[in-house]
């Protein structure tokens, strides 16, 4: 059973839009914070909000590509707070263009952050809160990028590749972690803005499916938040992905029925 008040949540990525909503959120429901980023005085600001909201909190600068410094992260968080109730791996970032345009560097520096800064927050923290106790919950940021049509953001294949990497760990990590009383879930937010009121402009289709469903980064920390009270394995804070998702899926069920009408069953072989 979940409980937030007097809970402990570490946030990687928490100077960004995403990280700075689940941190305010956090704190509005009774958590003190842990504030990570790449970015230490974005790290700073956000948990400088925390204080203001009369919750503790402890900035810290984290390349999560590192997993020795993942590592310190925990260290530093347990030490200052004596648990970690909450851990979001949230960092992360795109780099839009053609799929050869992309160089190995760019391959390493995206999967990084995106992919294996979650990898590293997972091994990092999830030993101590197997054997910690009490209501604990790991959130791993993906995105619908993860879980809708890869078609449509042709621009973002390294993005894309990692969401879709986050989507399948965290669905094989949570009922291996449920057996321990700790939930996982994913989360896979749409288009997420700093003023959805404001028009917008993005380079790719998937835009489409969200531009009359914007949100900021309080109302993805607000859904993190009862995400994580409801035990929710995937949390989709854009109602309006429902239709990418049935998207993508028709696209997987007309391969099967076109397998079923070309090609005869495999593995059928006779004996003779």
């Amino acid at each position: 059973m979940w409980s937030s008040e007097g809970a402990v949540a570490v946030i990687t990525g928490g100077g960004g839009l995403l990280g700075r909503g689940m941190a305010l959120t956090f704190a509005e429901a009774g958590m003190d914070v842990v504030v990570s980023d790449l970015r230490l005085d974005a790290a700073e600001k956000v948990a400088g909000e925390v204080e203001g909201l009369g919750r503790r909190a402890l900035a810290l600068q984290t390349d999560v590509s590192d997993p020795a410094a993942v590592a310190q992260l925990a260290e530093r968080a347990y030490g200052a707070f004596g648990k970690v109730n909450l851990v979001c791996n949230n960092a992360g970032g795109a780099l839009l263009k053609p799929v050869w345009d992309y160089s190995l560097e760019d391959w390493n520096r995206i999967l990084g952050s995106n992919l294996m800064g979650v990898v590293h927050g997972v091994h990092a923290f999830m030993p101590r809160m197997i054997a910690q106790g009490g209501p604990r919950h790991i959130v791993n940021t993906a995105s619908m990028s993860g879980v809708g049509l890869a078609s449509l953001r042709q621009l973002n294949a390294i993005y894309v590749t990692a969401k879709f990497a986050v989507v399948g760990l965290t669905e094989t990590l949570a009922p291996a972690l449920a057996g321990h009383g700790i939930g996982a879930s994913v989360l896979c937010p749409g288009m997420t803005v700093a003023e959805p009121s404001k028009p917008m402009e993005f380079r790719m289709g998937s835009a489409e499916w969200y531009k009359d469903n914007l949100l900021d980064g309080l109302d993805v920390g607000r859904e993190v938040l009862r995400g994580v009270e409801e035990n929710r394995l995937h949390i989709f804070p854009h109602r309006e992905g429902l239709g990418e998702v049935q998207g993508r899926h028709a696209l997987l069920l007309e391969s099967f029925r076109q397998a079923a009408v070309t090609s005869p069953p495999l593995g059928a072989h006779p004996r003779g």
